[in-house]
This record gives C-alpha cells, sequence and structure tokens, in this order.
C-alpha cells in the first residue's frame, strides 16, 4: 500500500491503536567534532537510547534514520547490547538511509516516513513519535507516558512539557505525514506546529531531559556527573 493515495492527502483510517517511531541520527554532529550519535551516557550511546525509548514505550516499529557514516551508524544499531535480544531488534528495527541529510531534520524525517511506508501500511498507524538522539536524558518512562497519553486521548499532536517549555520525543497522528512530506526545503516541523498550534496538546512532565540538547564537547561534559536517570 502506497504511503500517499495522492500527492498531498493522506490516507488515515486509524484502524489500529499503534505508533511507529522515527529515530533521527543521519546528522554529521559539527559542533562536537565527534558523532554525537556514539557518545555514552549511562552506559549506553545517544543512539541506542533512543531506540530503547521505544522499545521501553512498547512499540514495535522503529525507524532509524542515518546519513553521515551510515554503514558505521548501521553496523552499532545492529550489534549493540539492548534489554531486548538482538533478533528482536531485527524485527522491530528499520534502518532508513538520508542521502540529504545535510539538508537538515526535516529531510530525515521525510527520508524515514518514505522508508516506512514501503515497508508497512501506515495508514493503518494511529500515529508515530519523533525522537532526536540529542536528547540522551529523556527517561524511558517519559516515552511510554507520551505514547499513552496519545493513545489514550486520540490526539492529533502531543509534546511533553517541562516548566511550561516543549521538548521532544513529539507524537503526531498519521494525517500529518502527507503534509509534512509536501514541505518545501525551507520549511521545519515548526512549519507544522505553528500551522496547527490549536491542535497541539502537552503532556506536562517532571523530566528535564526533553529540553536538554547535548551538542558541544561542553555540554557533554557537563552531564558526565549527573546520575543516571533511568
Amino acid at each position: 500500500m502506497e504511503l500517499m493515495r495522492s500527492q498531498n492527502t493522506f490516507i488515515n483510517e486509524k484502524n489500529s491503536l499503534k505508533l511507529f517511531a522515527l529515530v533521527l541520527a543521519a546528522g554529521e554532529s559539527s559542533r562536537m567534532g565527534t558523532p554525537k550519535q556514539l557518545l555514552e551516557y549511562g552506559g549506553v550511546s545517544f543512539l541506542c537510547r533512543a531506540i530503547e525509548g521505544f522499545v521501553h514505550a512498547g512499540i514495535d516499529d522503529i525507524v532509524v534514520v542515518c546519513g553521515h557514516e551510515f554503514d558505521r551508524m548501521k553496523e552499532h544499531v545492529m550489534n549493540a547490547s539492548y534489554s531486548i535480544s538482538g533478533e528482536e531488534i531485527k524485527n522491530r528495527v528499520l534502518i532508513a538511509r538520508n542521502p540529504d541529510y545535510k539538508k537538515g531534520q526535516l529531510s530525515s524525517i521525510k527520508a524515514g516516513l518514505k522508508a516506512f511506508g514501503q515497508k508497512k501500511a501506515v495508514d493503518f498507524y494511529m500515529g508515530f513519535m519523533i525522537q532526536l538522539i540529542d536528547r540522551p536524558l529523556v527517561r524511558y518512562e517519559t516515552f511510554k507516558n507520551l505514547k499513552d497519553r496519545f493513545i489514550k486521548n486520540d490526539c492529533s499532536i502531543l509534546l511533553p512539557s517541562y516548566n511550561l517549555k516543549r521538548g521532544h520525543p513529539a507524537c503526531f497522528s498519521t494525517e500529518f505525514a502527507g503534509e509534512i512530506l509536501s514541505l518545501g526545503d525551507d520549511d521545519s516541523l515548526k512549519t507544522i506546529l505553528k500551522r496547527h498550534e490549536s491542535r497541539i496538546k502537552y503532556l506536562e512532565t517532571d523530566d528535564e531531559g526533553i529540553l536538554k540538547n547535548i551538542d558541544t564537547p561542553l555540554e557533554f561534559e557537563k552531564i558526565k556527573g549527573v546520575r543516571d536517570v533511568d
């Protein structure tokens, strides 16, 4: 089944309460000077922490979008240790290549949606969650709380909030997939949020990790002494 029935119309039957997930891990980490994906927090790489968050949330379909050093990232994902077996990870995880990763985050979201749509009937999913690998402090329980709230309240867009500041992971109804794919190079995910501000709901949390980007060596040094969040 195609991801879209027409160029701008996304099929949204919502015949399932399932969500799929996108892990955005395609960047060059230019400010860090070394691949952020492979840096570790709590003994787990930033990249695998995002995957584990979705595993703990009970999400069966996880798309990991890679770009820079694609083969190295793919090997890391498939050979790392998780809370579930390697065989189950292989069944749950789809590695998607983003050849346009230098265009930014939106290009990775599009690559992930397209890759998943070629494998699964996306229209049978209620929604999808997006996580950035540069927020390793997000608690695993936050992933699950967001997923559960999204399903329970049948939200269009659900974002976590800490002290009235919104962060990630972010949840979107599948109705937005076609609109996201139609965005131009000058747009971003914020374009969708601005267009549909009235449809956004928030999950207030005490998890400050939803806000903390780790993009530079100094930021990484600061979190080394932070107690493990999980």
